[in-house]
């Protein structure tokens, strides 16, 4: 199903148009026109990948009840009640909220204490009034709407390895330059999930349509993923 999706999107993208990108923020940097039009267009692709998600979301979803089901007979990290998803579990929002970078949506890692998510947020959306990849409680069981994403195949020793890479993290600035994806120095929310995941031998890119930067929505599109729920 994915693999059709992103087939579909490569000719949905070449067709897009740039749309308005950026709310404008105190903190962020001024892009010259060149840089500012990149990154309409980035959004232009992104908000295409969203919209295909959520008009496939229904036979996703029960894509991944079936792979969940296996995963629930394997030595895999259990989801609790009190909290959406346990360690390593990538958490998505494809909806435009406080911390989003200007692309749409948030995504984060549930870090080993699974009451915690490891998110990184610009200060001036952070709802703990700080900048870059800091520890917050994991309340994504109340956002309607996120989903509880997962790698294909992945062991239960590399969710460990990734939810302790997000971790070594902690207290790395924000990244305002979203193309610039595989630093280690700084991250932007999407970009630290690919990257603790990447550590751990699993590219949550692949397969999702390629461009400059890793959204949220990639890490939902990707092949190398599976939804195990949606928050009602």
């Amino acid at each position: 199903m994915k693999k059709a999706i992103a087939f579909m999107l490569s000719f949905v993208l070449m067709c897009s148009l740039s749309t308005t990108a950026f709310a404008q923020e105190t903190d962020k940097p001024i892009y010259d026109e060149e840089t500012a039009k990149m990154y309409e267009r980035l959004y232009a692709e992104d908000q295409a990948v969203i919209a295909e998600i959520e008009r496939n979301l229904p036979m996703l979803l029960e894509e991944g009840k079936i792979i969940a089901e296996t995963d629930a007979k394997s030595n895999l990290p259990q989801t609790r009640s009190s909290a959406l998803g346990s360690y390593g579990d990538i958490l998505v929002s494809l909806v435009i909220d406080s911390g989003s970078s200007g692309f749409a949506g948030h995504a984060a890692i549930v870090s080993s204490n699974s009451s915690k998510s490891i998110e990184s947020y610009a200060k001036s959306w952070s709802p703990i009034d700080k900048d870059g990849v800091q520890y917050y409680d994991n309340t994504w069981n109340t956002k309607s709407g996120a989903l509880l994403v997962r790698p294909n195949g992945a062991t239960a020793s590399q969710f460990s390895t990734a939810a302790s890479f997000a971790a070594r993290q902690i207290g790395k600035p924000y990244n305002w330059v979203f193309t610039d994806k595989t630093t280690t120095k700084k991250f932007y929310c999407s970009q630290l999930v690919w990257q603790a995941w990447l550590d751990a031998g699993i590219n949550c890119e692949t397969g999702s349509v390629p461009n400059a930067i890793i959204a949220p929505a990639d890490l939902v599109n990707s092949s190398n993923t599976y939804i195990v729920k949606q928050v009602p």
